[in-house]
């Protein structure tokens, strides 16, 4: 697998996702091909660094199998890439990248550009609900948590820290968070009504900085903590390893803030892997990093009694039994988010999109396809003006077996298809074959050829054999999208389709999108292939009554489309986005 990791925040830049993404891809460089395209210049660099990656990606893109992006917000760089490629693009969401409260992002991102992803990765449970609450389907979305790594800094000792610090933390019970000092981190909550009723032999540390920083200062001071309460703002990585190494207990006291949730909790990983606990409120992503008794404990949020409690609790079972905890809290933070097992399983994900290892190649739907059986079946029988029963029904394109499956519960179904990609074979016939069916005359009383045609070699040749097989009077259901509607459904592209046919296939060649070849076709040319006096349109139907026929509409806009008059739509029919035709064989 040869994989492009596009990430727009990247060390050299500070962050919970910048420092992410720099170890998945150092990781994933150690196991599979992996090429890089990096912002290491922060927010300043992102509006030079979108339009980069495009332009690079879309050099790259033939070298290729699949795309990473790091974050929801390269979702942009995904879209672009989806509209001259058909290499698959996987995005990683944290959570924020959801919910920004920003109303171009929403509009364009979350409705928009990642609509074209073809599958998500949510760094928790937590996100992943947020993601389908979004609209993002459940089918394309796993999850996979944040990985951890021990440093290779040595910490200092615990002499060397105090006098760095300048504060005496001898015959002290240590608390500590770390992290940027912002309204959900709950730090300030904390110091209001945690930290006054600590016991006097404890202290707790605030590392970072952040918009919070100046009001927990004033909080300190106005509540006469300067004592037990020590901000320490913006430390190194050293003293970083040095806090996790010389403190008895981690302190992540988050609270609700609207739009701006925690998707991870990847510092309480960060203490853990030290073999430091944590205490931390029960909330958000949070809760897939902290299981209960193995690496830290769960707490309501904003309860300050449900802190106090837990924190004294704790602090009674260190003194008890503290190397057992401890290596308790590093073994579990290492054989569940250590890097290796992450990245392993980041690779399984990939490698189940591979183009190689997905359903089959070229089109064929595996998912609703139930549903547009029940359609398929409600337009035949308003047809036919009875219930559809006891009788001979030719499926072509069985694809996943679905539909012929369902007709075939009351009906008389055999199925055909240029390849067996079955995934349900009950109920039905099934036979392989091209244009050139199998069949006697007259052997069916229904024929289905639903986005079929579009496909086929030989489109009259598909029509001359289906007129061939059907009863007199019997029925064909067709349906094919419209060459004249702007947007081509199986490549996802707009207006290229536009072009003669042998430039469009050779222009998706050239940007490597091709999968198989599809000839559009035109009412016009519908009319040129069967008799348009034994053609009865429900395609206007299905628009002004579109959850009568099990479409996923909204009430405002059906309620708008009902008021359209149907002969106004049936006279919009050469543009309608797809056909869906009854042809009656009217044999001599």
């Amino acid at each position: 697998m040869k994989l492009l990791f596009i990430s727009r925040a990247f060390p050299p830049t500070i962050g919970g996702i910048e420092n992410q993404n720099e170890a998945l891809l150092r990781y994933l460089s150690q196991r599979i091909s992996c090429k890089s395209i990096v912002n290491t210049h922060g927010k300043k660099g992102l509006g030079l660094f979108i339009p980069r990656a495009i332009l690079q990606s879309l050099f790259r893109i033939k070298k290729i199998d699949q795309i990473l992006l790091g974050d929801g917000v390269a979702a942009v760089i995904g879209w672009f890439i989806k509209l001259l490629s058909n290499k698959p693009v996987t995005c990683i969401l944290h959570g924020l990248d959801i919910t920004w409260d920003n109303p171009v992002y929403q509009t364009l991102w979350v409705k928009f550009f990642f609509k074209k992803i073809d599958h998500f990765i949510a760094v928790s449970q937590s996100t992943r609900s947020i993601a389908i609450e979004a609209g993002i389907p459940e089918n394309k979305i796993s999850v996979i948590p944040n990985g951890v790594e021990q440093s290779h800094i040595p910490p200092l000792s615990k002499h060397a820290l105090q006098e760095k610090l300048d504060i005496n933390l001898e015959k002290k019970f240590v608390l500590l968070s770390l992290g940027r000092l912002i309204e959900r981190k709950g730090v300030l909550w904390f110091i209001e009504n945690v930290a006054p009723l600590l016991s006097s032999n404890m202290l707790y540390l605030v590392a970072g900085d952040g918009p919070n920083y100046e009001e927990i200062s004033q909080t300190i001071n106005r509540l006469s903590l300067k004592e037990k309460v020590f901000l320490l703002g913006q430390v190194d990585a050293q003293v970083k390893q040095s806090l996790f190494t010389h403190s008895d207990l981690f302190i992540q006291p988050n609270i609700p803030v609207k739009n701006d949730i925690e998707g991870f909790g990847i510092t309480q990983l960060e203490a853990g892997i030290h073999g430091l606990p944590s205490i931390s409120s029960n909330i958000e992503g949070i809760k897939d990093a902290i299981q209960n008794g193995k690496n830290g404990w769960l707490v309501d949020h904003s309860n300050t009694h449900a802190f106090l409690d837990k924190i004294t609790f704790i602090k009674e079972s260190l003194k008890q039994e503290k190397d057992l905890i401890n290596i308790r809290v590093k073994n579990h933070c290492i054989s569940n988010f250590a890097w290796p097992i992450i990245a392993q399983k980041y690779i399984k994900i990939l490698t189940k999109l591979a183009p190689k290892n997905l359903h089959r190649s070229g089109f064929s739907p595996t998912v609703n396809r139930e549903i547009k059986a029940k359609k398929i079946l409600k337009i035949i029988d308003e047809n036919r003006r009875s219930e559809t029963k006891n009788l001979s029904i030719l499926d072509i394109g069985t694809g996943n077996g679905e539909i012929s499956s369902f007709l075939g519960q009351q009906n008389h179904v055999t199925s055909v298809d240029i390849i067996d990609t079955r995934q349900t074979c009950n109920n039905f016939n099934f036979s392989l074959c091209d244009e050139n069916l199998p069949f006697k005359e007259n052997s069916f009383d229904i024929i289905i050829s639903n986005h079929v045609i579009e496909h086929v070699q030989d489109q009259q040749l598909h029509i001359n054999e289906i007129k061939r097989v059907l009863k007199p009077n019997g029925i064909l259901y067709l349906a094919t999208p419209n060459r004249l509607w702007p947007f081509e459904v199986h490549y996802r592209l707009y207006f290229l389709h536009y072009l003669p046919q042998q430039l469009f296939l050779k222009m998706l060649k050239f940007f490597n999108q091709y999968k198989e070849g599809i000839e559009l076709l035109s009412l016009k040319k519908i009319h040129a292939l069967l008799d348009k006096n034994n053609l009865q349109s429900y395609s206007g139907k299905i628009i002004k009554e579109p959850r009568s026929y099990l479409m996923n509409t909204s009430a405002w806009l059906e309620k708008i489309l009902n008021a359209i008059p149907l002969e106004v739509l049936d006279k919009l029919t050469p543009i309608h986005p797809t056909f869906v035709f009854i042809f009656k064989n009217k044999k001599l």
